[in-house]
């Protein structure tokens, strides 16, 4: 169907919803095309197409709010009045509401023309060759997981108020989990994504090479050192230790729940001058763009931390309303549950050195390919096995056997040194090599 006919469902949805009782109705509808093959342990495992609509309600009995979904269009009625009821019974808030009606404009890039002519037979030819690239680079890698998917997602949004928007991109997505292993000793795993908008741009082998460099770099290990000191964090390390508790504490939500220790901090500095970070939901071709977000919002670029100083938080409606801010356009979540808040494309902005030059330059450190462990979000304090990690002296880096690293989130964007002009891009993130000071390294 076209973007005209999920939109003309989303209407009718809002008047069966306000026929139903509701002061104010929402609908939002998902449909997903998608053609995805698995390899495990080495082998083509599974190749399978699947398609599937979701409709989700929102009703509005005043300042009471209901929610509702369905997989089924013939469903989208009784949906619609099973809202309305909830809300009826749901205690009331002043801050439920539907966002005003915006004009969203569209994003270049963000659909393949020729979707359809991607099929299963291509998803498998992909994914033949992640295992032809692997085997070539190393015949001590194993490949223990991995996937090539196709999708292409219709979404389109109505609300009482006049919003009203729709929207079709696709999206071509691969990965792959490798160790490595010799005689006796296994590598670190690791893990690599890649993603395009455009079919013709699919590209698998630079991803699979990674994961097989890093995964063989990692053996051979020696012993460590124990120190407190600089801690280069890889991008993949840096969104678990760094990016994920950041965007924890500029969730307005958290911050109305008093979760967030950045409340009342704006044009504050809370991270060292070198620290920029940014998000744009408008990128062309995008892996995490799209023209309105949850809620029917236009998205826009949003700056977060600019220079070490606390620029903005990440809003939706609710959160809007009860901080009496602008709604930024972040409201996020799919079809079968209510909008919640969430970043786009992410980016974590880039320095001037190289990750050699970061090396060349540290007397002694850590460099940490992947973290595994534990970050609370609202203390900051982490700690976990750096895997795949390298000592640093001297600017050379020798791998060293899994290491142990703690610290605090806060203090630790305080202490950035620098970040990378290398960057990765992981998901909807694009992030550098960050290396920081400070960081407790105690040898395995």
């Amino acid at each position: 169907m076209s973007d005209h006919a999920w939109l003309e469902m989303c209407l009718e949805g809002c008047a069966a919803a306000r026929a139903a009782g509701a002061t104010e109705a929402e609908v939002f509808a998902q449909h997903a095309v998608e053609t995805s093959v698995t390899i495990e342990k080495g082998d083509l495992q599974l190749a399978r197409s699947s398609t599937e609509s979701t409709f989700g309600v929102r009703a509005l009995v005043g300042d009471q709010l209901g929610f509702a979904s369905t997989n089924a269009a013939s469903d989208l009625a009784a949906a619609c009045r099973d809202a309305v009821i909830l809300a009826r019974s749901a205690p009331g808030d002043p801050h439920n509401r539907l966002p005003e009606p915006r004009r969203a404009e569209p994003v270049a890039g963000l659909d393949d023309p020729n979707w359809e002519e991607f099929t299963a037979a291509d998803a498998v030819r992909c994914a033949v060759e992640m295992l032809r690239v692997s085997a070539a680079f190393d015949k001590r890698v194993i490949v223990g997981d991995a996937g090539v998917s196709s999708v292409r997602l219709t979404r389109a949004i109505a609300n009482t108020r006049g919003a009203a928007a729709a929207e079709t991109v696709s999206l071509f997505s691969h990965h792959i989990l490798v160790t490595a292993r010799e005689d006796e000793r296994v590598s670190s795993m690791d893990f690599q994504y890649g993603a395009s908008r455009r079919a013709r741009e699919i590209d698998v082998a630079p991803t699979v090479i990674l994961a097989c460099r890093n995964a063989v770099d990692s053996l051979g290990t020696g012993k460590g050192r124990t120190f407190r000191g600089v801690v280069i964090l890889s991008p993949s390390a840096a969104l678990e230790i760094l990016v994920s508790p950041l965007l924890f504490q500029v969730n307005a939500r958290n911050v109305l729940r008093g979760l967030s220790r950045w409340d009342g901090s704006l044009g504050a500095e809370i991270a060292a001058p070198t620290v920029s970070v940014a998000d744009d939901g408008t990128a062309p071709g995008g892996i995490a763009s799209s023209s309105f977000d949850r809620e029917g919002t236009p998205r826009a670029p949003l700056t977060l931390i600019e220079r070490g100083r606390l620029a903005s938080f990440l809003h939706n409606a609710y959160s809007s309303s009860a901080s009496t801010a602008p709604n930024t356009g972040h409201a996020a979540g799919p079809a079968s549950s209510p909008p919640m808040i969430g970043p786009t494309n992410l980016t974590f902005a880039p320095g001037a050195p190289s990750l050699e030059e970061q090396i060349a330059d540290t007397e002694l450190g850590l460099l940490v390919g992947r973290f595994s462990g534990n970050v609370d979000p609202i203390s900051g304090d982490f700690s976990g096995v750096a895997k795949a990690a390298h000592l640093v002296q001297r600017g050379r880096r020798a791998a060293v056997s899994e290491t142990l690293v703690a610290g605090n989130v806060f203090d630790a964007l305080r202490a950035v040194l620098d970040t990378s002009s290398d960057v990765q891009r992981i998901f909807g993130f694009a992030l550098p090599y960050v290396r920081l000071d400070g960081i407790s390294v105690t040898a395995g």
